[in-house]
């Protein structure tokens, strides 16, 4: 009996000792408190300063509105190019004059008949000026005018110097309304034509993806505006395939999106999908959802780092005022609690993006009970040893 006493308080002061080591316990990460404090933390350059945002209907709302932003068809159906002239193009303009031709020459037959005088002029590319230059009529300008008005306006002109005279003009080269369409290894310009070529028709130009489809994403830039819309859903919608304008630019960039899962999950893995994009939902469904024994429902975070105008508007003067630019990629964590009811809507407009880091905090319990299972485990088993050497 006294070896068994003996014995007991040994494995007492072990649990003493354990106890007070209790921190030491293996985790999967830090707990939801720990991460929510990182927007209290004082930044250093060992650490961000981080910007911690409850996900709502509010901040869904908005995110999946950003998302929805980059459809072109925002841009409205766009115009066809009506085939005006430019300054850079090549045009070729021939005249004829009837018989007798006066002003460009010509000869009668014996019978006083003849046949209508041709006069080809070279082809002129349209100077910087916006003009270009007719014998006998001299500069003309044509920047902003059809062929058609151009070869009217020149007939007018030659009406009260030449014999019924004919003119005809055309675009023979269209330097000006191009549009540039980029693709690794392949990069074209591509001349507008009064047909109206489309989004579409610029993928062809280069020869379409040479990657997955739902790898691609399909960027086009207009001005200062840029929008990017995935090659799955340019051919699916006909809403999105736009009519091209001048002087845009079509990238076609291949780039294999993922996101990576830590935490009290399924299984920590990186995980990919398609550039068409993917839900909160539909990413925790993939990664084998929160586990039951583990997981903080109220402690689901998505880390990111997002652009400063795509934060809310009030949280973007705060970091304005610390000397930010509009450009300045923020640390974000948008802590969502999946233990309201109303989370599994948020979750479904939340979309996840490229390089995404989603975590799932152990729930306290599960830390009590993990710390409970490892100092109570060998002592059980201690007891248990003493009790079969006593009988």
């Amino acid at each position: 009996m006294e070896s068994k006493r003996l014995l007991r308080g040994i494995l007492g002061g072990v649990v003493c000792c354990v106890l007070s080591s209790c921190a030491y316990i293996p985790s999967s990460g830090p707990s939801a408190k720990k991460v929510s404090a990182l927007s209290q933390q004082q930044p250093s350059a060992e650490v961000p300063e981080v910007e911690l945002i409850d996900v709502d209907e509010g901040v869904a709302r908005s995110l999946y509105q950003q998302q929805a932003g980059q459809s072109f068809a925002h841009w409205g159906e766009g115009y066809a190019s009506y085939g005006t002239i430019d300054a850079g193009d090549m045009l070729d303009i021939t005249i004829w004059e009837a018989p007798p031709a006066v002003l460009f020459g010509g000869a009668l037959s014996s019978v006083g008949s003849g046949s209508a005088q041709q006069t080809k002029l070279p082809e002129q590319m349209v100077t910087s000026r916006g003009t270009v230059s007719i014998p006998f009529v001299g500069d003309v300008r044509v920047v902003g005018k059809t062929p058609v008005q151009v070869q009217n306006f020149i007939k007018g002109r030659l009406q009260k110097m030449a014999n019924q005279p004919q003119v005809m003009v055309r675009l023979v080269q269209n330097n000006a309304a191009t549009v540039s369409v980029i693709r690794a290894g392949n990069s074209v310009r591509m001349p507008l034509t009064t047909a109206g070529e489309r989004v579409l028709d610029a993928v062809a130009a280069v020869g379409g993806s040479t990657a997955n489809v739902q790898d691609t994403n399909v960027q086009l830039t207009r001005g200062n505006d840029v929008k990017t819309v995935a090659l799955e859903d340019l051919v699916a919608n006909p809403r999105q395939n736009i009519l091209l304008r001048k002087g845009d630019i079509v990238t076609m960039i291949t780039n294999p999106y993922s996101f990576t899962s830590i935490g009290a999950v399924g299984r920590s893995q990186q995980i990919g999908f398609s550039v068409k994009g993917l839900s909160l939902a539909e990413a925790v469904g993939r990664m084998g959802g929160l586990q039951d024994r583990r997981s903080d429902a109220r402690g689901v975070f998505v880390f990111r780092y997002t652009p400063l105008f795509e934060l809310p508007s009030v949280n973007q003067e705060k970091w304005r005022e610390k000397g930010y630019s509009v450009e300045a990629e923020i640390p974000v964590v948008y802590r969502l609690n999946m233990a309201d009811a109303n989370s599994l809507f948020w979750m479904q407009r939340f979309p996840v993006k490229n390089k995404d880091v989603l975590y799932v905090s152990n729930a306290p319990l599960a830390e009590v009970q993990k710390f409970l299972s490892f100092v109570f485990s060998p002592v059980v088993s201690g007891v248990n040893s003493i009790d079969n050497i006593a009988n």
